[in-house]
């Protein structure tokens, strides 16, 4: 493409799409953005100063909400790449594709997002992390509003459009009447069944091991992964997610976490990435409590099932002696109500679930390298090894 022309697209992206994400307001798709863009996407500015001063300070704004941190960097090459392909598959919910002269460009578009994709590295950094859940939570939120119009003789469609005016004309004289729906991109994507457009949409998600982690409703079969135990890792991190799902309700996460504990442990990975696992459910329940917050009741079979092994982790932290016993240390009235919730997950998860979480527990070792800084945005991870 002509750079000028490449410029203009970029231009119609971060104003119309990326700056209205953050803002507010109508996010306008351009056209596709193919994976040769990338480069000039992530380099490039806005010729409107302004419109890059607000998107850095929304996407700090978004990340604070999470963790402290000085610095949020962007554009960051793996935000941006997110950005594009979460654009790419919004615009494949467009109906108007699925004309004759324009199906055939979708399975292109669709190849686009998931090769967007494939170059997104995992995030080094607490400010690269948050970066991207700043886009994609973002991204998550977008709605599509559908409009019917029916007057005495047509009827009339417009998906994610505004009718013309000529279509609402004379409301009264030509009896028109206004139909206004709206669906999630959420929804969008999962209903797409011919292009198929949800497990891309999945991989979108796990991109930002934030996002993925405060969204496990979406994520299927949960797992801990290498980013996503990189970022609780981070002390800072772990406990702002925590604090997110506390404060939205933790009523859907028992069986998705459990999972995720119970294939993590079935991998055999380092102590250490066990602990950053077992410290975040053993956090969110302690938090949970100490934000007097009603605990969820996991199923009621004696079997060890996923919520049964969530539920039995905080029991478990009071019979263990090693390690891990460092998340008790609270003040004499915080851990009298912790141990009483610590005894009704007792009851509910069973012995048996206990003891098994009493022996992952054992298992755990806190990191011995360096704790990642609390506040800088280009502060690294510790060593990741692989699970």
């Amino acid at each position: 493409m002509d750079p000028s022309k490449v410029q203009e697209l970029y231009e119609e992206f971060v104003t119309g799409f990326l700056h209205r994400l953050f803002t507010g307001g109508e996010a306008e798709v351009t056209r596709a953005l193919p994976p040769t863009l990338l480069q000039h996407f992530q380099l490039a500015s806005a010729s409107d100063p302004q419109i890059e001063h607000e998107n850095l300070v929304w996407v700090h704004r978004i990340a604070s909400e999470i963790a402290p941190v000085d610095a949020v960097p962007f554009p960051e090459p793996g935000a941006i790449a997110i950005a594009m392909a979460g654009h790419d598959l919004a615009l494949l919910t467009d109906p108007r594709l699925d004309r004759m002269f324009a199906r055939g460009a979708r399975p292109q578009i669709h190849a686009w997002a998931r090769t967007l994709l494939g170059a997104v590295a995992p995030p080094r950094t607490r400010g690269e992390a948050l970066a991207r859940h700043a886009v994609l939570d973002r991204i998550l939120e977008l709605e599509r509003e559908d409009t019917v119009v029916k007057n005495w003789a047509y009827t009339y469609r417009f998906y994610g459009r505004p009718p013309p005016a000529n279509v609402v004309a004379m409301p009264k004289l030509r009896f028109v009447r206004e139909q206004k729906s709206r669906k999630t991109l959420i929804e969008l994507w999962k209903e797409s069944e011919e292009l198929d457009l949800w497990p891309t949409a999945r991989a979108l998600l796990a991109r930002s091991p934030v996002t993925e982690l405060l969204r496990p409703d979406l994520a299927g079969e949960l797992v801990f992964g290498t980013a996503s135990l990189n970022v609780l890792s981070d002390a800072g991190l772990r406990h702002g997610v925590a604090q997110a799902i506390v404060l939205r309700g933790t009523g859907a996460v028992a069986q998705p976490f459990g999972h995720a504990l119970r294939m993590l442990h079935a991998l055999g990975p380092p102590p250490e990435y066990l602990y950053a696992a077992i410290a975040f459910l053993a956090e969110l329940q302690i938090l949970e409590v100490l934000d007097e917050r009603a605990g969820h009741r996991p199923k009621d079979e004696p079997a060890v099932g996923d919520e049964e092994l969530f539920a039995a982790v905080l029991p478990a932290l009071f019979l263990h002696e090693g390690e891990m016993s460092h998340l008790l240390e609270l003040a004499p009235p915080d851990l009298d109500r912790v141990r009483a919730r610590a005894e009704k997950r007792r009851e509910q998860a069973g012995q048996d679930a206990v003891d098994f979480a009493r022996s992952i527990l054992d298992r755990a070792r806190i990191p011995t390298a360096a704790a990642p800084s609390t506040s800088g945005g280009g502060a690294p991870y510790a060593p990741a090894r692989e699970a």
